[in-house]
Formats: C-alpha cells, sequence, structure tokens
C-alpha cells in the first residue's frame, strides 16, 4: 500500500498543473485562480478520506478540478465567454498584425476544440495542457486507458483538418 504524501508536497506539486488545467479550460485567469483555490479547499476538506490505493494522487486532484470547473462552467456560462472571447479586440503588442494573427488562430482552435465531443475534449485538455499520463487520463475521464490514447490522435486530426485551409 502506497503510503499517502503529506498535503502540502501534493500542493506544491500540482498547484501549477491544476491552475494551468483550470485556465486551459476557462480562459480567465481571475476564474482559474479561483477555481484552483477552491481544489485545494476542496481537497484539503476531503484529504482524510483519500485512499492512494484507490486513485494516484494526480487523478484525485484532477478529479476535483474538473468538477470544480464544471460547477464554474454551470454558474457564469460557457457559451457566452467563448463568444466574447472570439469577438474581444486586440490588445497591445509588439507587432499589432502577429497578434492579430495569433489571437484569431487561437479563437479558431478554441472554437474546433469546444465543437469536439466531451470525451475527446477532456483527452486534448489533460493531454496537452496539463500533461497528464493516459493513464491518469482514463481514470478521470472513467474509460481504458487504451480508449484515451485512441481519443488523443482521433481529436488531434480532427483539429488539424478543421484548422488547416487545405483540408
Amino acid at each position: 500500500m502506497p503510503p499517502r504524501p503529506e498535503f502540502e508536497d501534493l500542493y506544491r506539486e500540482f498547484l501549477p498543473r491544476i491552475y494551468g488545467y483550470a485556465l486551459a479550460q476557462l480562459r480567465n485567469s481571475a476564474e482559474a485562480e479561483d477555481v484552483t483555490a477552491q481544489v485545494f479547499i476542496n481537497a484539503y476538506r476531503a484529504y482524510d478520506r483519500f485512499e492512494p490505493t484507490a486513485a494516484t494522487p494526480a487523478a484525485w486532484l484532477f478529479r476535483i478540478a474538473r468538477n470544480a470547473i464544471l460547477d464554474c462552467h454551470r454558474r457564469s456560462g460557457v457559451r457566452d465567454r467563448v463568444e466574447q472571447e472570439v469577438g474581444r479586440g486586440l490588445g497591445a503588442g509588439p507587432d499589432p498584425s502577429e497578434v492579430a494573427e495569433d489571437r484569431i488562430l487561437f479563437a479558431e482552435l478554441l472554437v474546433a476544440v469546444r465543437r469536439l465531443p466531451a470525451r475527446q475534449r477532456g483527452v486534448v485538455g489533460l493531454r496537452h495542457r496539463s500533461d497528464l499520463s493516459f493513464l491518469v487520463i482514463c481514470e478521470l475521464l472513467g474509460c481504458s486507458e487504451g480508449a484515451a490514447q485512441m481519443l488523443d490522435p482521433r481529436a488531434l486530426k480532427v483539429l488539424r483538418a478543421e484548422l488547416r485551409p487545405d483540408g
């Protein structure tokens, strides 16, 4: 039976990854900070019930994060926020044309990712933004490791096809 790590160690190790995941899902740094804080508050409150034999610390924390993000989406309406992000004007930057092009590409990517089926969207966010292993991803999404490994390239293929002008 693996020993349960100290909560402070989990906090130090996973804080940047949980924040990165929340930021990737919410696209708003203030909301991501709030959700990250809530994740660790919830984790601290439930820490006495955490069983390292049932789930890895990463899977446990990212499950809490996923639930907190879903709660945040329900509260604020994710569609409204995506439309605002896509329609937002350009900020000051060193080269306005490059900034504009990057934002257009990013907005197109956000729209394309939002159109993916929920499991593919989840795998893309967990794998490419939070750098989680497929083993952890499958625990979070409730599927086999092989299924998670198949969802990733399928999602990337769809995104590439949608974002390339020539298909």
